[in-house]
C-alpha cells in the first residue's frame, strides 16, 4: 500500500477514526520523529463540522498539562485541515477494559486521578470537554493517562456551534442536562460523564446501556443506578459512593469540582480499610466506633481524619475539634496540620509505588506556596533510584505551580533533555511549556 502525504508528515498507517475525523500514525519527513496527525477528510464540507474541528485545534493549543494531549498546530486552508499531536503508544482505557473485562479498583482511582487532573485543568480555563468517555483517554506504556478529542468542546460564556436544544456526545455517557440539551452546560456534565467511565472501569459496562440510543437517554434521565457493588464485591464502599454521587441526576447533589474528586480518591486508595460506608450516595458515613458519634456523616469527605486515624497520633478530642473547621477548609490549614507528615512519610517510603504516585498529588495542593514540600519533589523528581512513575508524579505535581516551575527551570531543563526515561524527559518538558 503506498503511502499518503500531507506535507511535511508521511501518513503511515490508521490508528483512530470518529466523527471528527481521522487520525493517523505519522512520520515527521525533516526529523523522522513519529507523531499522530488527525485529519478531516476533504469530502466533508459542513461548515459546522469545520468550525468545531478548527475550534478544536485552537483549544487544544492553549492546554499544557501532562494529562492533556499535546498539540502542535496545524492547517486549516484549502481543502485539506489537519493538526499534529503527540504519539500517545499504550492505547485507550476502553481498550484496557475490553482486555481486562473491568479494572481493579486500585488501578481506578490511580487513573482516576490522573483524570480529574486533566478535568481540573480544563476547567480552570473554562472549558466543558462534552464528550469524556473510554475512547478519549489515551493511556501511555508507563501508564500516564491523558485526555483527547476535544472537538465538541464547549467554552463557558461563549458562543456555542450547535444549535440550542441540539444534543452532541455518546449517549452511555450523556449527562441529563446536555441530554435535555439546555445550555449552558458545565464543569459538573463532564463529572457526571466520568461518573460513567469509573462505573464502567470498575464493572465492564457503563451504566446504561440499551440497544435504543433513545433508551438508554431515557435511562440517564430518570432510572436508579445498579450500585456497583451488587456487580464488583471487591470495590471499597466510599468508592462505590463516589460514583454513585457522580452520578446523581441533579447537578447540586454531585461533587464539587474534578480536584475534591481526586482527593477523594487519593483518600481511598491509601486508606480503604477505615472507610466504612454503604452503597447509596444518600447514605451516612461512618468511622470506625470509638469516633463514629463524634463525626457528621457529611463531613468526612473533606476531612484529613482519616490519615490521622491510621498515624494513630492524635486523640480523639482533638479529631472532634479539628473536624468542626471542614466548612472552612483551606489550604493553609492542611499545611499548618501535622497530617501534612503522613503524606511525606507515604510518599518517601510507601512500598507500593502507586500509594506514592496518590500521595505526591495530594503533596501538589499542598505544596502551593510552600518551598520546603517543593524541594522535596523536585528532588525526588531527580532520584534515579526512585521508580519511574513516582519521579513523573512528582513532576505532575510541579507542572500546576507556575512558581514552582520558574525555581526549577534549569533543573527541569536538564531532565526534559538528559534523563533516561523516556517518561521522566516527557513529564518534564511538560512542566516546563508554560514558560515556553
Amino acid at each position: 500500500m503506498p503511502s499518503l502525504w500531507i506535507w511535511p508528515f508521511e501518513l503511515m498507517e490508521k490508528i483512530g477514526e470518529g466523527g471528527m475525523g481521522v487520525v493517523y500514525k505519522a512520520r515527521y519527513v525533516k526529523d523522522d520523529r513519529l507523531f499522530a496527525v488527525k485529519l478531516i477528510p476533504t469530502e466533508i464540507t459542513n461548515p459546522t463540522l469545520l468550525a468545531r474541528f478548527e475550534r478544536e485545534i485552537s483549544v487544544l493549543k492553549t492546554l499544557r498539562h501532562p494529562n492533556i494531549v499535546r498539540a502542535f498546530g496545524g492547517v486549516c486552508e484549502d481543502k485539506q485541515r489537519f493538526y499534529a499531536m503527540e504519539l500517545v503508544d499504550g492505547g485507550t482505557l476502553w481498550d484496557k477494559i475490553q482486555n481486562a473485562g473491568y479494572l481493579e479498583w486500585q488501578k481506578v482511582t490511580d487513573y482516576g486521578q490522573q483524570m480529574c487532573a486533566a478535568l481540573a485543568y480544563a476547567h480552570s480555563k473554562k472549558i466543558v470537554h462534552r464528550d469524556v468517555k473510554p475512547n478519549n483517554f489515551l493511556i501511555t506504556k508507563a501508564g500516564q493517562v491523558k485526555l483527547s478529542d476535544f472537538g465538541l468542546v464547549s467554552v463557558m460564556s461563549e458562543a456555542r456551534l450547535t444549535a440550542d436544544g441540539r444534543t452532541m456526545g455518546t449517549v452511555q455517557y450523556m449527562s441529563p442536562e446536555q441530554i435535555r440539551g439546555k445550555p449552558p452546560l458545565t464543569h459538573a456534565s463532564d463529572l457526571y460523564s466520568l461518573g460513567c467511565v469509573f462505573y464502567e472501569m470498575l464493572t465492564g459496562n457503563p451504566p446504561f446501556e440499551y440497544d435504543n440510543p433513545a433508551t438508554t437517554m431515557h435511562a440517564h434521565l430518570g432510572e436508579q443506578v445498579k450500585p456497583i457493588s451488587s456487580v464488583n464485591k471487591d470495590v471499597p464502599r466510599e468508592l462505590d459512593r463516589l460514583v454513585m454521587q457522580l452520578l446523581e441526576k441533579k447537578i447540586d447533589d454531585r461533587p464539587e469540582s474534578a480536584l475534591e474528586v481526586a482527593e477523594r480518591l487519593s483518600r481511598i486508595r491509601l486508606s480503604p480499610q477505615l472507610i466504612d460506608t454503604t452503597a447509596s450516595s444518600t447514605s451516612a458515613v461512618k468511622m470506625t466506633p470509638d469516633a463514629a458519634d463524634l463525626i457528621e456523616p457529611e463531613q468526612l469527605s473533606t476531612v484529613y481524619a482519616v490519615f490521622e486515624k491510621t498515624l494513630k497520633v492524635f486523640w480523639v478530642a482533638l479529631c472532634a475539634s479539628f473536624l468542626l473547621m471542614a466548612a472552612v477548609w483551606t489550604v493553609s490549614l492542611f499545611q499548618s496540620d501535622p497530617g501534612t507528615e503522613l503524606w511525606i512519610e507515604t510518599f518517601q517510603t510507601h512500598s507500593d509505588q502507586r500509594v506514592r504516585e496518590a500521595a505526591a498529588f495530594s503533596l501538589m495542593k499542598l505544596s502551593e506556596n510552600d518551598r520546603d514540600l517543593q524541594d522535596l519533589l523536585m528532588e525526588a523528581a531527580e532520584d534515579t533510584s526512585n521508580p519511574v512513575g513516582v519521579r513523573t508524579a512528582a513532576l505532575n505535581a510541579l507542572a500546576s505551580q507556575q512558581e514552582a516551575i520558574g525555581r526549577f527551570h534549569s533543573r527541569l531543563n536538564r531532565l526534559a533533555k538528559s534523563d533516561k526515561e523516556e517518561a521522566v524527559r516527557v513529564a518534564a518538558a511538560a512542566g516546563l511549556q508554560p514558560l515556553r
